[in-house]
């Protein structure tokens, strides 16, 4: 049985997508895999920040049946990279249940050890929702640290907490939570200043995540703002120095605990829908790495529905907070033009196949978790989005998700790692690197 120290994945806790005929060995298999990576690694592998990707890898895999031989290889790829834990220091560990102490400890990877052990210990004594609720909703000042944190470093935190969440694993939901608490705080700066934006539309209901999104693109002032830089970077400075106008328009984007079921299935839509139009026309398709974490991410929110032990309330916070992130994300890499044509017309390498090729395809690929994730969101994405399909809020169609799922394997498969994405799919200067069209639709 899982708990906060032992990573036991079963039958019953695959995901809420996954394929029908999982085999045993596979499951067993994740389990060696994730215990050892949580007793052993650290949640960074170098001293930027880089994140430890194998528990998304690893369960992501397990959910879309890949063989032993092929969870080994791709562990022993991720392993390689990565770092022991820091020692222990039971003392630090006690002293966290100290508020100001325990603020005073956030923000060094050094203290993700002890954040860890904090965290498995509260769980193992008052259960997962008295926790998260404690640690991430109930406003003190503690809560309000970790959750800003948790959208730091384009999602890895929430991401990792996500996957805890969706799998049922009490072991990932700490790792997920002491994750957050050693990452830095810049995120919490332009999250303050969509609070402060949102008193201003507090009668209003909410727009269209798509309307808001295209209000963005068309606003040279949003698109060419100093901060976002040639948008290759990965810290989480210029967030907090984005332009005060664009807090105004992501405030405008609300959940409320009685929309549970649109909401989710809107932000999943449009989330996947900026990422995969976000082309040009005159070079061969590229996804943009830093928008497929928004893609990648999002399954956890059609997890966060089926669970009993997390209130109305909190989700449509934690909903909200992401949706309004997407929109500052979309910003972020420049504001990229939506070419629904783009994926329409696109022509795949294989059209023969389906998701199920598609999934047998990326577990034989070695990838380092992106596209594996990104194929089983995309599936989901198509699910979740098919009781809307024909509504102006929903532009991301049925047939498109499987055409990015083609589009995410052909334009990574056999390109060199370097060269498997763009890195701020708005600005032209990005993209020069890649091979041009032979035929360029016009731009």
């Amino acid at each position: 049985m899982a708990s906060t120290s032992i990573v036991q994945v079963s039958r019953d806790n695959l995901g809420v997508f996954h394929i029908s005929d999982v085999p045993d060995e596979t499951i067993k298999t994740a389990n060696e895999l994730l215990q050892a990576n949580h007793e052993e690694h650290h949640v960074f592998f170098n001293d930027r920040g880089f994140h430890n990707h194998v528990a998304h890898y690893i369960l992501t895999q397990a959910a879309l049946g890949a063989t032993p031989t092929q969870m080994h290889r791709a562990y022993i790829q991720e392993k390689t990279l990565q770092r022991p834990q820091h020692p222990l220091d039971e003392e630090v560990v006690s002293k966290l249940k100290d508020e100001n102490y325990f603020l005073t400890c956030l923000s060094r990877a050094e203290n993700y050890h002890n954040y860890l052990r904090f965290f498995e210990r509260q769980i193992a004594e008052r259960g997962v929702s008295s926790v998260v609720h404690e640690y991430l909703f109930s406003r003190s000042r503690i809560a309000e640290a970790l959750l800003s944190r948790m959208f730091a470093s384009f999602l890895h935190p929430v991401i990792h907490f996500g996957f805890g969440v969706e799998f049922n694993q009490p072991a990932i939901i700490a790792e997920g939570l002491a994750q957050s608490a050693v990452h830095h705080p810049e995120v919490a700066r332009f999250y303050r200043g969509i609070q402060a934006a949102e008193r201003s539309f507090t009668d209003k209901p909410s727009r269209p995540m798509i309307d808001l999104i295209r209000d963005i693109e068309h606003n040279e002032a949003i698109r060419s703002a100093p901060c976002w830089g040639d948008g290759n970077w990965i810290d989480d400075n210029p967030l907090g120095k984005a332009p005060e106008e664009l807090w105004k328009i992501a405030a405008q984007w609300k959940v409320s605990p009685k929309e549970l079921e649109l909401k989710p299935a809107e932000m999943i839509n449009v989330c996947t829908f900026y990422t995969a139009t976000a082309q040009r026309p005159e070079k061969q398709q590229k996804l943009d790495f830093f928008l497929i974490h928004d893609v990648n991410c999002s399954i956890f929110f059609s997890a966060l529905l089926e669970k009993d032990w997390m209130s109305d309330e909190d989700k449509a916070r934690l909903l909200e907070w992401k949706g309004r992130f997407y929109i500052v994300a979309y910003a972020a890499r420049g504001s990229p033009r939506m070419l629904i044509d783009e994926v329409v017309n696109y022509q795949p390498k294989k059209p023969e196949m389906g998701w199920e090729q598609l999934f047998k395809r990326a577990n034989a690929f070695l990838d380092d978790s992106h596209v594996t994730k990104l194929l089983r969101a995309l599936a989901n994405g198509e699910r979740v989005s098919r009781d809307y399909e024909g509504r102006a809020d929903f532009p991301m169609k049925q047939s498109m998700f499987l055409q990015t799922a083609h589009i995410a394997l052909d334009s990574t498969e056999e390109a060199l790692y370097p060269d498997r994405w763009v890195k701020g799919a708005g600005f032209e200067q990005q993209w020069a690197k890649f091979k041009d069209r032979e035929c360029s639709a016009t731009f």
